[in-house]
């Protein structure tokens, strides 16, 4: 049994649109396909671990990349080409990824 995980780590400079509430979705590989729909994630950076925010889930769905289009994009606040190379920068050829949609939770 998988035990759900209550943190996720976001590039520093992605902080922010979280944080605002601006970044609404993240792609990732299976190996973060564990998040469950409806439970409380604290959010921190990924270089330093520093504590942005909480966030709730909403849902985990697959997602090729090569379906990624406009929509992610504007849910992840960044521009398609940028957003592309981003993921395949660290997730060099999956094809197979992940995409998990989220909420801030206010203070």
């Amino acid at each position: 049994m998988m035990t759900v995980p209550t943190e996720m780590t976001f590039f520093e400079f992605l902080t922010p649109l979280v944080a605002s509430g601006r970044k609404t979705i993240t792609i990732r590989d299976g190996s973060e396909n564990h998040y469950q729909p409806g439970s409380h994630v604290q959010v921190f950076t990924l270089e330093s671990h520093t504590k942005v925010c909480d966030i709730i889930i909403l849902a985990v769905e697959p997602l090729a990349f090569d379906d990624i289009n406009e929509f992610h994009a504007s849910q992840e606040s960044l521009p398609l080409v940028e957003l592309k190379q981003l993921i395949q920068t660290v997730y060099p050829n999956q094809q197979t990824l992940f995409m998990i949609s989220f909420k801030l939770l206010a203070d």
